[in-house]
């Protein structure tokens, strides 16, 4: 093994100040070919008696290896230029690897004959569970087929990853060609103070006077919004519901989303299943295709009269504002308009009170007084950038791991992001050593300007708390076995259970009023006026749900019948018009930048609307027995966190709840109509 590569080291974090481009590739070629060594070797020791040490444990610590490294590794990809090209090789070969070691029919019959042996049959449950979640898995990647059919699954494979470049790539381009510079400050009356900084501070990075507005999502919001020029908002609203879109084929998302689709309905019939949605529900568990299907239905019935009645508030308010055709780029203006009163907080007044530093100190709190987790900043720890901070996590006195925070965007960082990685995995190896878990939570929160602090709008803070939900998660996961440890084992909801739970603190004003802090003077906001802020951001959450619920119908849709003759473009319309979301215009591509679809979710976004209900539900409990109650607290890691993939999150919902879940304070909060 060669020591000088930092890489090397994979159950020490990384020193990243070691680290160089040229580590990167030879440290994983050099892990998988020790790997293809470490498996062969396996197979020839194991062919006469499989053992759950030798066998099982024994391939749990090279994924280990190479995942630990890979992860590692990922957050390099941010670098861009030569770091992005060559963590980007790294992933490839990772996933190329990985697909070839879940099509070794060697394997898997190695794995059955274990299950099937006295040995075998005696295991424990977890045990047992996590052998059967290996065997799914060998068996959806294609070990059981016959070579000339594993070789057309590997092709199907390389399109669909080839098509999701191609889908990225075309995001991007049509982004970055488009901007719109504006030296006129008039044209930005009623944009937020801190969004015509960030133009400010755009324009100036290209040498340019006044402002310059990108297709990034909170200039893009900040203009629909607030802008009173009509005209500007009409200019940056064609241009964002057009991201993605080409009149050639070869550049346009529609296209690359249909040849994915087909790709996956292929691979999904090769596997033997009707679709890709089964075998993707298949894959990851959780729900049904049947039961799925008749979730958003029963949304879509319950939304329609709501919606109505908002779209005639809409044309009824606009003709009082004698505007008498409401176009799509008012729509998002007038629903601020109408909801604006005199004595409400602006945007401004509470990103003040919400600095970086005290989001960050929020969430250690949090930890502490609703687990009992101890989060402890270690600046010795190295990082891959000097803005990201790490802590070590500790709960009960016991090392659990680690959490990396990089909350700030930068350069190599997609506008507007956010995501987490689950880069170690607990486990307990054949030795009987504990592995420790590390998890990363992303945002990508504007730059400060000068000396003063990073600030979050209520957006931002959504998306924090909703991946710091995910990094808890798989923290607080107490089982001993690798595969169980993986949260992302989970189905489409139960991976997304905890951000959206963690998202509801974020609407609970008297938490908000608790946390809060004037990045100048300190004074915290009240409670009476965070409660109209957020009453009024409330009103606008429902046309947001009918986007989201058209988002998931189009989503299944399009990976149920995809052949069917309809074009991405029909499925859209269609799947907007049954949300009940505004009517779409001719040029509207919304779409198109709809990348959920190339990153795990596709056949799964519904995932999203699904936590969310349950979220609603479990944070009754905290709303009747104290928002940071850590008996209750403590319960809900022990019935739902702790178990991680080892038994479903819908038993872990009841058992927390004390009784079956309920979709009614959900339907409430949207003032919704139960059906």
């Amino acid at each position: 093994m060669n020591n000088a590569n930092p890489l090397l080291h994979y159950e020490q974090l990384i020193d990243y100040a070691r680290v160089r481009i040229e580590h990167l590739q030879p440290a994983i070629e050099q892990i998988i070919a020790d790997n293809h060594s470490a498996i062969d070797a396996i197979i020839v020791q194991q062919r006469k008696l499989p053992t759950w040490d030798d066998l099982v444990l024994a391939v749990d610590a090279l994924d280990a290896r190479l995942n630990n490294t890979l992860y590692s590794i990922a957050p390099l990809l941010l670098r861009g230029g030569d770091w992005q090209q060559a963590a980007s090789k790294c992933w490839d070969l990772a996933q190329a690897y990985f697909l070839q070691k879940l099509q070794n029919a060697e394997l898997l019959d190695l794995y059955q004959r274990l299950a099937d042996s006295p040995y075998g049959l005696n295991l424990d449950w977890q045990s047992k569970t996590a052998l059967q979640r290996i065997l799914k898995s060998y068996r959806l990647a294609g070990a059981h087929l016959a070579v000339d059919q594993r070789e057309k699954l590997q092709v199907l494979e390389q399109q669909i990853n080839d098509g999701q470049s191609t889908f990225y790539d075309n995001l991007t381009r049509s982004s970055d060609n488009w901007s719109v510079h504006i030296v006129d400050e008039q044209r930005l009356r009623g944009v937020p103070l801190h969004n015509r900084n960030a133009m400010a501070a755009a324009a100036q990075a290209q040498a340019l006077d006044g402002w310059l507005i990108l297709l990034e999502e909170a200039a893009y919001l900040a203009v629909i919004e607030h802008a009173h020029d009509r005209d500007l908002r009409e200019q940056v609203y064609r241009a964002y519901q057009r991201r993605g879109a080409s009149p050639a084929p070869d550049f346009d998302n529609g296209q690359v989303f249909q040849a994915l689709a087909n790709a996956r309905q292929e691979k999904a019939q090769l596997l033997g299943f009707d679709n890709f949605i089964r075998f993707n529900l298949q894959r990851r568990e959780g729900v049904s295709a049947e039961q799925v299907r008749a979730f958003l239905a029963d949304l879509t019935r319950q939304i329609q009269p709501g919606l109505q009645q908002e779209h005639q508030q809409l044309q009824d308010f606009a003709r009082q504002q004698g505007l008498p055709q409401v176009e799509p780029w008012d729509v998002a203006y007038l629903r601020k308009q109408l909801r604006n009163t005199p004595l409400s907080l602006s945007e401004d007044e509470v990103r003040a009170c919400f600095s970086l530093d005290t989001v960050v100190k929020a969430l250690v709190d949090f930890a502490r007084q609703l687990f009992g987790v101890v989060l402890t900043e270690d600046h010795s720890i190295s990082t891959w950038d000097p803005d990201v901070r790490a802590f070590e996590v500790v709960q009960d006195h016991a090392l659990l791991g680690y959490l990396y925070i990089d909350a700030i965007g930068r350069d190599g960082k997609q506008a507007d992001s956010a995501w987490t990685y689950y880069a170690w995995n607990r486990h307990i190896d054949a030795e009987g050593r504990y592995h420790k878990a590390a998890a990363a939570l992303f945002t990508s929160i504007v730059p400060a300007q000068g000396d003063a602090a990073p600030l979050l709008s209520h957006l931002d803070l959504r998306k924090v708390f909703h991946e710091f939900g995910h990094c808890l998660h798989h923290l607080l996961v107490r089982t001993s076995n690798y595969h169980l440890s993986d949260v992302q084992n989970l189905g489409p909801g139960g991976v997304e259970i905890a951000g959206k739970l963690l998202e509801r603190w974020c609407w609970s004003a008297e938490y908000l009023a608790s946390i809060s802090s004037h990045n100048l003077t300190g004074e915290p906001l009240s409670v009476q006026a965070l409660q109209t802020y957020l009453g009024q951001l409330q009103a606008q959450e429902q046309p947001k749900l009918a986007v989201e619920l058209a988002k998931s119908l189009f989503d299944l849709d399009l990976h149920g019948k995809p052949d069917d003759g309809r074009s991405v473009l029909q499925r859209v319309a269609d799947s907007f018009d049954r949300a009940g979301a505004w009517p779409l215009a001719d040029f509207e591509r919304p779409l198109h930048a709809f990348d959920h679809l190339t990153a795990g979710y596709e056949a799964g976004y519904f995932g999203y609307l699904w936590a969310d209900v349950y979220a609603f539900d479990l944070f009754s409990r905290f709303e009747q027995e104290g928002l940071l109650n850590q008996a209750t607290g403590r319960e809900l890691q022990e019935a739902l966190f702790a178990p991680g993939a080892a038994q479903s999150v819908q038993v872990g919902i009841e058992e927390f709840l004390k009784r079956p879940s309920s979709a009614a304070p959900f339907l409430r909060w949207y003032d919704l109509t139960p059906s």
